[in-house]
C-alpha cells in the first residue's frame, strides 16, 4: 500500500522529494511507517529514533488530520492513501 507523508520537521529540505509516498505493507501502522522513513533517510534516523530505536516521545503523528495519539497511538493501523503527518515538538504559552 502507499501512504502520502507529510513532515513539518525542518530536516525535510534535506530529503529527496519521493520521501512523499511511502510504501508500506498492508497492515502497517504509523510506527512501521516512521521506521521505514528512518531506515530510507538514515541521515534522519536520530531525529525519528531514540538511541534504544524506539520513536521519539517528541514526535507527533496525524493521520488524515487526526491525532494519532486519540486512536491507537504508534499502534494505528494505516490504509492505502492515508496521509501521514509528523511534527515536531511544539511549545508555547
Amino acid at each position: 500500500m502507499r501512504v502520502c507523508i507529510e513532515l513539518g520537521f525542518s530536516f525535510k529540505n534535506e530529503l529527496s522529494e519521493d520521501y512523499r509516498v511511502l510504501s508500506l505493507p498492508e497492515g502497517a501502522d504509523v510506527e512501521a511507517a516512521i521506521r521505514a522513513l528512518a531506515a530510507r533517510y538514515p541521515q534522519v534516523q536520530e531525529r525519528l529514533l531514540d538511541d534504544a530505536g524506539r520513536v521519539h516521545r517528541h514526535v507527533a503523528a496525524l493521520v488524515n488530520g487526526g491525532n494519532a495519539a486519540w486512536r491507537d497511538g504508534l499502534r494505528t493501523v494505516l490504509r492505502d492513501g492515508d496521509r501521514l503527518t509528523l511534527l515536531p515538538p511544539v511549545g508555547g504559552g
